[in-house]
């Protein structure tokens, strides 16, 4: 019998279920980290998290003279609007909250930092995802 879908139609299906919410970092290093390595890091944090902030500072010597920005991220209380997780979202805990972490020079992106989580981003979290950015970003 033959099949009703192409081949490429199947490819995008699988690729959709792949890329839906999950608990994993999803990090990318973008060319310009390689053209311009960052040497130096300004902080912004958004919504305002003191915690996240001090955790980070801590970390690293922040320094508002830097052309680079570490943009951190974090939201709560969100929904996965992914239809390839219908599944996952009847049966299991269901990702509600993330972080994100983004350098960027300007608006040109150097490196981004993803990650689901099951309840609001902690300095664990914080700590956990500026240790892969250092490592990725080889600074």
């Amino acid at each position: 019998m033959k099949s009703i879908f192409h081949p490429s139609v199947v490819a995008v299906i699988v690729a959709a279920g792949l890329t839906g919410c999950g608990e994993k970092p999803v990090t990318r290093v973008y060319e310009t980290a390689h053209e311009q390595p960052v040497t130096c890091l300004r902080i912004a944090v958004f919504p305002p998290d003191d915690a996240l902030e001090k955790e980070l500072k801590r970390l690293y010597d922040f320094s508002r003279e830097c052309d680079a920005v570490l943009e951190v991220r974090h939201k709560e209380n969100i929904g996965c609007n992914s239809n390839q997780n219908i599944q996952q979202k009847a049966l299991s805990a269901f990702p509600h909250h993330f972080l994100r972490m983004e350098v960027r020079r300007g608006l040109t992106p150097v490196y981004s930092y993803y990650i689901d989580l099951q309840y609001p981003a902690d300095e664990e979290d914080a700590r956990a995802a500026f240790v892969r950015l250092r490592t990725d970003l080889k600074f």
